[in-house]
């Protein structure tokens, strides 16, 4: 079966809901089931080793993003460049949600809600990293020949 951009971008939409929504339901029953802490913990090491590994995910799924996909504006077919961009997308999702099961684990753990709220900080970034056509178009910088190509939503690639 030949793939069509309608069925790329629905695929890759698909992955993206399933990791938006784990980490966003796990955060929602943990939340339901854990004591909340009422007095801050002055002496916990954590406070600042999880929003630093959060902050070292978006840096992270960016760079590493941005890096695959200047390698892929050489490639000469747009299903190369359609494949590449699907893993760097995959990527930069799990470099995300991965900070954020973290800090909703910990804050299932602890009780202290500055980790749920890391936690749901990443998960709006992800959430806002959804891929869309025009999107995919402009971080590519696909050619006319390829964005018309593209622009044929159901015709195979």
């Amino acid at each position: 079966m030949k793939t069509t951009p309608r069925n790329f971008i629905k695929t890759l939409s698909i992955v993206h809901f399933a990791m938006v929504l784990g980490p966003l339901l796990t955060g929602v029953i943990f939340y339901m089931n854990t004591e909340l802490i009422t007095n801050g913990t002055q002496n916990d090491i954590f406070i600042y080793v999880f929003p630093l590994i959060a902050l070292g995910g978006i840096f992270a799924s960016k760079f590493l993003f941005n890096l695959f996909i200047k390698n892929l504006k050489n490639h000469e077919t747009l299903q190369a460049k359609l494949a590449g961009y699907q893993t760097a997308s995959l990527i930069k999702f799990a470099l995300i949600e991965g900070p954020a099961f973290l800090n909703i684990v910990w804050f299932s753990q602890t009780g202290n809600l500055l980790y749920l709220t890391i936690g749901g900080v990443l998960i709006l970034f992800l959430f806002m990293q959804r891929p869309k056509a025009e999107k995919i178009e402009t971080e590519l910088e696909l050619n006319s020949e390829h964005k018309r190509q593209f622009q044929k939503l159901d015709e195979p690639i």
